[in-house]
C-alpha cells in the first residue's frame, strides 16, 4: 500500500526535503558556523534542486531507478556542508553516513563501493585548509567506518532481498496451493451434494419400491406414488392419468389435493402426451377470474402405447421445482411405470396360470369321462346314458355352456337327429332334427365339410349358418354364439356332430373350449364307431 501511494521518484524527494530539513535543524541548533547565512542559503538551494529533479523524472525519466548524477550531487551537497560549517571541525560529516545508509543496501556491488569512494573523496576535500587541525586516527576510523557501512548494508541488503524473493515465491507456492484447495474444496463439495442427491434419489425408489411390491392393484401404487412426490416436493394438486394400452378408451385419473373440477377437466385434456418421456415440462393456463395455474408434466409411454403421466399443478407464482427435484421426479416416474408394467404381468401371469389350471382340471375331467366311457363300452355296449352324462359334466362344471347337443344321422342319411342334450330342459328330443342339406345351417354344414364352425355373435349370423324354416323354430338349437364340432371315427368318416352355444349368458366361447370339445368329440366318435361296429351296424 505505501509503494501504490509513494512512487520512486516521490520517495527520494521525501528523503531529499527530510534531509535537508534536518541538515537545517542541525545549523539552528548546532550554530556550528558564526554566520549560517550562507548555510541558509545552500540549504534552499538543495530544496529547489530537489523539486526540480522530481519533476524531470516525473515528466521525462520513464525507469524507476535513480540516476547516479543526482547520487554524486546529494554526496557533494554533504562535502560543501562539512566546508561551510568548519572543515574539519565541522559534525556534518555524519550526513554522509545517512547518505550512505540510504544508497547503498538496495544498488549493485559496484555503486555501494562508489558511494563510500565518492564520499571519502569528498570528505578530504570538504576538510581542506582545516586538514592540519585533523586528527588522524579519527578521520581514517570515520572513512572506514563509511565503507563498512556500505559494506555490511550492501551485505544485508542482499540477504533481505534474497529473503524477500524466497517469501514472495513461497507467498506464491500458497497461493497456488490455496487456490488448489479451494478447487478441491469446491470439486468436493459438489461431488458431496451429488452424492446426497443421488442418495436421497435412492432412498425415495427404494421406498417406494418396498411400499408397492406385491401388491394387486393399480390404486395402491398410485397411491405410494402420490406419497413419494409429496417428499419431493408440495405441490397444491396432484395428478396421475394411467392409460393401460394403445387400445383403451378410457383413461385412469387419480387425483390428491380435491382439485376444482375445471383445473381436472384441463388435465385430462392436455395430461397424456403423445411426445412421451418428458420431464420437467412447464405449462400454464389462464382461467379468468378462477386463476391463473402451472403445471410440471412428467410422462412415460412403453412400446404397445400404454402411458402413465404424473402432472404437479400450482396457483401461478406459488412454486417452482429446483433441477434436482425434477431429476428425482423422472427417477421415480421411471419406477412407477416399472412397477405398473411389473404389475400388469403379475397379474397376466396369475390369468395365465388360473387359466393352466383350469385346463389342467378339465384335461383331467375330460381323462376320467373317456374312462367311463371305454368302461361302459366294455361292460354293457350303451353309451348314450354316458355321453348324456359326460355332456352334462362338460356344459355345466367345466366350459358353463348353457347347452350341449349331440346329433347323429338316421338310416337314410336325410336328417340329423338329436341323440342327447343338455341346457334344454324339457323340450323333447324327438323333435329336435334338422336335414342334412343347406336348410340345417352350421349343424349340417359342419357334417357335410367334417370341420369346426364357430360364430361368436359379433354382427349377422352369416346366411349359410342359418336354419331355414320351419327349422329356426327349434328353440333348442337357435343361438347366436355356437360351436359346431364333427364327429370323425377313426377312418375319417363323419358320424355326427356336436353342437354348443351360449345363448343365455351371450359370452364368446374361447379357443380352448373349442380345442377340448373337438378332443372330446374325436373320442366319442371312436366310442361310437366302435359300438356301432360290435352291433353290427354302420354309423
Amino acid at each position: 500500500m505505501f509503494d501504490r501511494f509513494l512512487t520512486p521518484h516521490l520517495q527520494r524527494l521525501a528523503l531529499r526535503i527530510l534531509f535537508g530539513g534536518g541538515a537545517f535543524l542541525w545549523i539552528v541548533l548546532a550554530k556550528p558556523a558564526p554566520n549560517p547565512v550562507s548555510l541558509y542559503f545552500l540549504i534552499m538551494v538543495f530544496l529547489i534542486y530537489a523539486v526540480v529533479v522530481f519533476m524531470w523524472e516525473q515528466g521525462w525519466q520513464t525507469i524507476r531507478a535513480e540516476h547516479q548524477a543526482f547520487l554524486v550531487v546529494d554526496i557533494l551537497f554533504v562535502g560543501v556542508l562539512i566546508a561551510l560549517s568548519g572543515g574539519a571541525r565541522s559534525e556534518m560529516h555524519l550526513l554522509l553516513y545517512f547518505v550512505v545508509a540510504m544508497r547503498a543496501p538496495y544498488r549493485s556491488w559496484t555503486q555501494a563501493f562508489m558511494i563510500p569512494g565518492v564520499a571519502t573523496l569528498v570528505d578530504i576535500a570538504a576538510v581542506g585548509q582545516t586538514f592540519r587541525e585533523t586528527h588522524w586516527f579519527d578521520f581514517v576510523v570515520r572513512i572506514l567506518l563509511l565503507w563498512f557501512l556500505a559494506i555490511t548494508l550492501r551485505v544485508i541488503g542482499l540477504r533481505s532481498i534474497t529473503e524477500k524473493q524466497r517469501s514472495e515465491r513461497l507467498a506464491r507456492e500458497l497461493s497456488g496451493t490455496h487456490d488448489e484447495v479451494r478447487r478441491y474444496t469446491a470439486a468436493l463439495e459438489k461431488a458431496n451434494a451429488e452424492k446426497e442427491r443421488r442418495l436421497a434419489e435412492i432412498t425415495l425408489l427404494h421406498r417406494f419400491v418396498m411400499s408397492v411390491r406385491g401388491l394387486d392393484e393399480c390404486d395402491a401404487v398410485y397411491q405410494a406414488a402420490f406419497d413419494c412426490v409429496h417428499s419431493v416436493c408440495e405441490p397444491a394438486w396432484i395428478f396421475l392419468l394411467h392409460k393401460r394400452s394403445a387400445n383403451a378408451s378410457r383413461v385412469e385419473t387419480r387425483t390428491f389435493g380435491d382439485p376444482p373440477e375445471h383445473i381436472t377437466g384441463w388435465v385430462q385434456k392436455t395430461g397424456i402426451d403423445t411426445d412421451c418421456e418428458r420431464d420437467g415440462i412447464r405449462s400454464s393456463k389462464r382461467f379468468g377470474q378462477r386463476g391463473d395455474v402451472e403445471s410440471w408434466h412428467f410422462t412415460r409411454c412403453d412400446k404397445e402405447g400404454a402411458s402413465i403421466s404424473l402432472v404437479l399443478a400450482f396457483p401461478v407464482k406459488t412454486a417452482v421445482l429446483l433441477e434436482e427435484q425434477v431429476e428425482i421426479l423422472s427417477a421415480l416416474m421411471d419406477a412407477v411405470e416399472m412397477e405398473l408394467e411389473l404389475l400388469r404381468l403379475r397379474q397376466d401371469l396369475a390369468r395365465s396360470h388360473r387359466k393352466l389350471t383350469e385346463s389342467n382340471r378339465h384335461l383331467t375331467r375330460l381323462h376320467e369321462l373317456q374312462h367311463e366311457l371305454n368302461k361302459t363300452l366294455l361292460t354293457s355296449g350303451d353309451v348314450s346314458g354316458v355321453i348324456h352324462q359326460a355332456q352334462e359334466i362338460m356344459a355345466k362344471d367345466m366350459f358353463e355352456l348353457d347347452r350341449l347337443n349331440l346329433f347323429l344321422p338316421d338310416e337314410g342319411k336325410v336328417m340329423l337327429h338329436c341323440l342327447t342334450s343338455v341346457g334344454i330342459g324339457d323340450y323333447p328330443l324327438d323333435k329336435i332334427s334338422v336335414p342334412i342339406d343347406e336348410r340345417g345351417g352350421a349343424i349340417s354344414k359342419a357334417y357335410r365339410e367334417g370341420r369346426t364352425i364357430f360364430f361368436d355373435g359379433e354382427g349377422p349370423v352369416p346366411e349359410e349358418l342359418r336354419l331355414a324354416a320351419p327349422y329356426s323354430k327349434i328353440p333348442a338349437i337357435r343361438s347366436r354364439i355356437f360351436v359346431i364340432v364333427p364327429l370323425i371315427d377313426h377312418r375319417g368318416k363323419v358320424i355326427g356332430v356336436i353342437g354348443a352355444d351360449r345363448k343365455h349368458t351371450h359370452s364368446p366361447i374361447p379357443p380352448e373350449t373349442v380345442t377340448i370339445l373337438e378332443f372330446f368329440a374325436r373320442h366319442v366318435a371312436m366310442i361310437l364307431s366302435i359300438a356301432g361296429a360290435g352291433n353290427g351296424s354302420e354309423t
